[in-house]
C-alpha cells in the first residue's frame, strides 16, 4: 500500500464509461503566520497520472450545520466550521459558543474535552455575571500554547521575553589586593525587586518533566 500524502484527484478518466486514469495534483501545507491552522496550496505543474481499475471513494467527516438557524448569521470559516475568537470560544454573535470538531474540525478527543471544558468555564461566567472573560491559568494556557517547546534560538517579544539580568557592582581589582572589604556589594533595593520581578519561564521545566 503506498500513501501518497499532500495531493488530491482533480480528473477522472475513462474510455467507453470504463475507468483508465486519475489526474492528481500535489499541495504543500503553508503555514499560517497567526498561528491558525496551515492551508494546502497547490503546487503547479507538479500534478501527475495514475492509472487505475478501481476507485474507491473515502467519505470524510463534516460538520452537519444544517439545525443552525439562518437568521443568526454565524460566521463559518474556509472549513465550513463555526469561527471563534479562539480564546472564549464565542461565536460571531454574543451568547452563542462552539467547540470541539464543529469549532476546528476533526481532531482528538483530548483536544475537543479541552476545548469544551474552556468554553464550559467561560459560558458559565458569562450567564452568572454577563462578561466574557478568562481565568489566570487559561490566559497562561495560551501563552504556553503560543510558545510551543523551548527553542534557544526563539526570538520571543513582550513581557514573556523577559528583563535583563540584575548585575551587583564588586569591589574594583586594585581595591580588593589591600583589603578585606567585602568584593560583592549585593543588589540595591529597586535592583532586588526588578531580579524578583524576571520571568524565569520555569514552567519550560514542567513541561520536560510531563
Amino acid at each position: 500500500v503506498e500513501f501518497i500524502f499532500h495531493s488530491a484527484i482533480e480528473e477522472i478518466y475513462d474510455e467507453n464509461n470504463v475507468l483508465k486514469k486519475l489526474k492528481v495534483n500535489r499541495f504543500e501545507l503553508v503555514p499560517d503566520p497567526n498561528g491558525g491552522r496551515a492551508q494546502l496550496v497547490k503546487i503547479e505543474g507538479e500534478d501527475f497520472e495514475i492509472e487505475c481499475d478501481y476507485l474507491i471513494p473515502a467519505v470524510s467527516q463534516d460538520a452537519d450545520l444544517s439545525y443552525i438557524p439562518e437568521e443568526w448569521e454565524l460566521e463559518l470559516t474556509s472549513w465550513r466550521t463555526l469561527k471563534t475568537d479562539g480564546k472564549t470560544y464565542q461565536t460571531s454573535r454574543p451568547g452563542i459558543f462552539a467547540a470541539g470538531d464543529c469549532e476546528y474540525g476533526p481532531m482528538t478527543i483530548v483536544n475537543a474535552v479541552g476545548q469544551a471544558k474552556r468554553a464550559a468555564s467561560v459560558m458559565s461566567r458569562y450567564v452568572h455575571d454577563g462578561k466574557l472573560t478568562l481565568l489566570d491559568e487559561e490566559i497562561m494556557e495560551d501563552h504556553l500554547r503560543a510558545l510551543r517547546v523551548y527553542d534557544k534560538n526563539e526570538k520571543v517579544k513582550g513581557w514573556v521575553a523577559g528583563l535583563p539580568r540584575e548585575v551587583s557592582e564588586k569591589l574594583d581589582v586594585e581595591t580588593r589586593k589591600h583589603s578585606q572589604e567585602e568584593v560583592n556589594f549585593g543588589f540595591t533595593h529597586e535592583q532586588a525587586i526588578n531580579e524578583a520581578s524576571r520571568c524565569m519561564r520555569c514552567y519550560y521545566i514542567a513541561m520536560v518533566a510531563v
